[in-house]
Parts: structure tokens; sequence; C-alpha cells
């Protein structure tokens, strides 16, 4: 080339490096005032500052692509590279963002995440070295492959760079809200813990109908209160753990029934599929959560209201996943037991609990309605 096409080449590549450089410059100061400014800002509203991420991104990237190939690519061909370049670095950038950094990075795959982006790295920038030289070979051109060849290899960077670091704030910030919204829930449950789970209209008409009794069925007055007493000891020094054992936590379901079976002076239709085993000393939940969902079974059945209520209990043990499965009939009575008895801590605040203390991928918590049978079922993957 001659001094004048040497003179616009050092100028228009000047200007791309410059423009690079910018994209860098705002990837530091993202990072330098993350702590102070960013991340106050995310905590309020962070899915649109992450779209403002997004689209300032995506105008410079864009902008600096355009003006890379237009100013050393003649036309209709500049377009064609410009169209190429925006395509393949928009799927390097969401299939980095949307699939390695959640699945691989997050989970502390880190071997399979730089695996996979390194060869989504070489795939693309492959691709993108055998099209464009074709492209870029024929006048007007004032470009080298060496050049070119740096160009998409710094571009397909810049991508990965950007989305994974877009990716793991999101994460970071998703798991830091839902730990202080956990912290929240956990103060609020343990407020309230003597107040909702064993409420004091409950423990008072219990503690009436076991004195109610007599004197002459010393037996049955005996495991009454030793029922009352479990159930108590478990909300008071049981939930303050993290996780119990299925065993202590089938312990109380018994208990719970066993006064459900005094306060209604009668049998009730509950029957429970399972047998004390080994394993159920060693296997341990998030405290109350099968309990919660027993406590939902006596809610939606009225059972003790309702002569035809039942509830039907399984636990079963299948490879390397446990089933508690509890099945109820639905009674239009069921409301009525909302007022008193046991309110439980809720199916949401399971989940929450269960996504924290197990994992969202080591469980499944499935409830519905079957025509008139209640079915809730929680699977845990051991």
């Amino acid at each position: 080339m001659d001094w004048k096409d040497e003179m616009v080449f050092n100028y228009n590549f000047g200007w791309m490096i410059m423009l690079i450089n910018i994209i860098f410059l705002v990837l530091i100061l993202r990072l330098s005032f993350e702590k102070r400014i960013i991340e106050s800002v995310l905590r309020k509203d962070w899915p649109v500052l992450l779209l403002v991420q997004h689209i300032l991104f995506w105008v410079i990237f864009s902008f600096v692509n355009v003006y890379f190939y237009v100013s050393f690519v003649g036309f209709p061909y500049n377009l064609y590279c410009v169209l190429i370049a925006l395509v393949s670095n928009a799927f390097i950038y969401y299939i980095s963002f949307n699939k390695l950094v959640p699945e691989f990075y997050i989970t502390k795959n880190y071997a399979q995440y730089i695996l996979y982006t390194m060869l989504l790295f070489v795939v693309f920038s492959l691709m993108r070295i055998l099209i464009e030289p074709g492209l870029t070979a024929g006048p007007p051109v004032r470009i080298e492959q060496g050049l070119l060849f740096i160009f998409i290899y710094t571009s397909h960077g810049i991508c990965i760079l950007v989305s994974s670091l877009l990716g793991i704030s999101k994460h970071k910030f998703m798991i830091e809200n839902d730990l202080v919204l956990l912290e929240r829930i956990k103060k609020e449950a343990d407020m309230n813990l003597l107040k909702s789970k064993v409420n004091p209209h409950f423990l008072l008409n219990t503690l009436n109908n076991i004195y109610a009794i007599g004197d002459n069925i010393n037996e049955l007055q005996s495991q009454s209160v030793l029922n009352l007493s479990q159930l108590l000891q478990y909300t008071i020094y049981e939930t303050d753990h993290k996780k119990i054992s299925i065993s202590k936590e089938l312990q109380m379901i018994m208990a719970l029934t066993g006064l459900y079976q005094l306060k209604h002076g009668g049998e009730l239709d509950i029957q429970f599929d399972f047998t004390e085993e080994e394993w159920m000393d060693e296997v341990e939940i998030p405290p109350a959560v099968f309990l919660t969902l027993y406590e939902n079974a006596l809610k939606h059945s009225a059972i003790g209201n309702n002569p035809l209520a039942w509830i039907k209990v399984d636990l079963v043990m299948e490879g390397d996943k446990l089933h508690f499965v509890i099945r109820n009939s639905i009674s239009d009575l069921g409301e009525i037991n909302v007022h008193y008895e046991y309110k439980g801590i809720g199916l949401t605040l399971i989940r929450q609990l269960m996504n924290i203390e197990i994992g969202i991928d080591n469980y499944s918590l499935h409830t519905a309605a079957e025509g008139d049978i209640y079915r809730a079922e929680l699977i845990l993957n051991l």
C-alpha cells in the first residue's frame, strides 16, 4: 500500500484500538465501583441495571465492529462481515451468560466451565477464520489477515469476558438476596414458632382433655402428656437446628397424631405405611418439613370434624431417592382448622428452606388436588 493508504490504515486502526480500550475501561470501572455504587443499586432493581449493562455493552461493541469492517472492507462485503461478526458474538455472549456460567461456574464445576468456554471460543473463531478471509480477499480491501485474526480473537474474548462477568454478578446478587430474604424469614419464624406452630388454644384444649380423662386411665394420660411434651421440646429446641433426622421428624408426626386422637375422642382414619429403619437416623432434613406437610393434610381433610375424612402417609426409599407422600380426603370443613391447631411454616417456606439447606437440584415438592383427594409428595435425592 502507498503512504496515503498507510495513513488511513493507521488512523482507522488507532480508532479501533481506542474503542477496544474504552470497553476494557468500562469493565474496570464496573469492577472498581461494584461494591460502592453498583451493589446498592443492584439490590434495589438489579434486573433493570443488568439490562442497561447488556444494552450499553452491545451498543459499544456493535459500533466497534461496524467501524472496523466499514474502515477496512469495501461494500457490500463489509455488511456481510458485520452480520457474521454480530451473530457469532451474540451466540457466544448468550451461551456463556445463560448456559456456561449458571450450569458450570456457579455450581463450581470450574474444569467443565473452562473446557466448554475454550470450545466455544475455538469453534466460533475457526468458523469466522474460514469464512471472513474469503470476503476480505479482493478490492477494495485494506486489511491483512493477521489483523483480521487478531480482531476476531479479541472480539470473542471480550464477549466471553463481559458475559461471564455479568452472569457471575447476576447469580451472586441473586444468592445474596435469597440469603437476606431467608434470614428475614428465619427471624420471623423464630418469633412466631411458639405462637404459630403450637397455638396456645390447641395446647389449652389438649391439656383440658388430658385432665378430663381422670385418674383412672393413667397410661393414656401419661402417653398424652408425653406426646405434648415431645412437641413442646421439638418446637423450642429442635427447630433451632439446621437439620434433624427423619426419625425425629416422624416421631413428632406420631406425637401430633396421638394428640389429635385424644382431642377428638376416638380412632381417626390415619394410616402410616412405613416401618422404623436404621437409615432414618442418618438421613437429615430441615426441621418441620414433613410435619408441615402432615399438618396441611390435617387441615385440608378436616379430620376429626368430618367422619368421612382420612389421611395416608407413605415413606419409601427407592434407590437413592426418598419419597414422602401424603394423601388425604378434601373436605369443605377443612378451613375450620385454620383458626387453631398446628399452623406450620407453609409450603413457600418449605421450598425456600429446602433450596438453601438441601439445594434446588436435590429435591422436588409436588402438591395437587386430584378429584376429592389432595396429594403432596416430597422427593429427596440422597
